[in-house]
């Protein structure tokens, strides 16, 4: 179903954004699964997470371009996306897909999602078992020196996009800019504009009020 590719390309997406803001100046000069496995580590003290960015979305193929802001928010196995157009909500047991623009809400189980490979505990540490990584060097971004290292899915044809560039900043120890790019032709810029861990995130942002979308029509998917 459409809004299932949705969920599943973009939760990796902007795990992709999230996953590292903090980094290490000495890390960065060894290899990608040196500075992955320290991400890693270090993900694990991050407790709730708050972080805002703003997007790029470039699609090739209709000369289409488009720039939005979102927020995320991240404790344990809840999480909310402001993305634009679509709105994501979990509590941990059930998943809540918003779609703006026709004002639908679809419903799904979390843990049959976590089978389908959407699986929040994985946000901070996708590459261990789900991509390969590479160290491709220091580049340049608007004047800034960074470090760039990619990532490949394992079982690429199941993935809307090919590679995920990340962009690490080895003076602020922060990522500069993630690329993600989609096998159709569509490449999408993500620049973290602030990230803060240990965020103190009320529960109720990871529950779906449907009162506060009148007419919502809400369709549920769950056996």
């Amino acid at each position: 179903m459409k809004h299932l590719r949705i969920m599943k390309s973009l939760l990796f997406l902007l795990s992709a954004v999230a996953l590292v803001v903090l980094s290490s100046p000495a890390l960065i000069a060894q290899d990608a699964e040196s500075i992955l496995s320290r991400l890693s580590e270090e993900a694990k003290e991050y407790g709730s997470i708050e972080a805002t960015y703003t997007s790029y979305m470039v699609d090739k193929v209709s000369d289409f371009e488009a720039k939005q802001n979102g927020e995320i928010f991240i404790d344990d196995n809840q999480y909310y996306l402001d993305l634009g157009d679509y709105t994501i909500v979990c509590d941990g047991a059930t998943i809540w897909t918003y779609e703006t623009a026709v004002n639908d809400c679809y419903v799904d189980d979390a843990e049959a999602m976590a089978e389908d490979g959407m699986d929040p505990s994985k946000l901070f540490t996708i590459w261990e078992d789900d991509f390969k990584n590479e160290l491709k060097g220091a580049v340049e971004i608007e004047g800034r020196k960074v470090t760039h290292v990619n990532l490949y899915p394992n079982e690429g044809d199941d993935k809307p996009f090919h590679t995920i560039q990340l962009f690490i900043d080895e003076s602020t120890m922060e990522m500069v800019r993630a690329v993600v790019k989609g096998r159709e032709g569509t490449d999408v810029t993500y620049d973290v504009t602030s990230f803060t861990p240990r965020a103190k995130v009320p529960l109720e942002k990871f529950q779906f009020d449907a009162s506060k979308f009148p007419g919502v029509s809400i369709i549920d998917n769950r056996l």
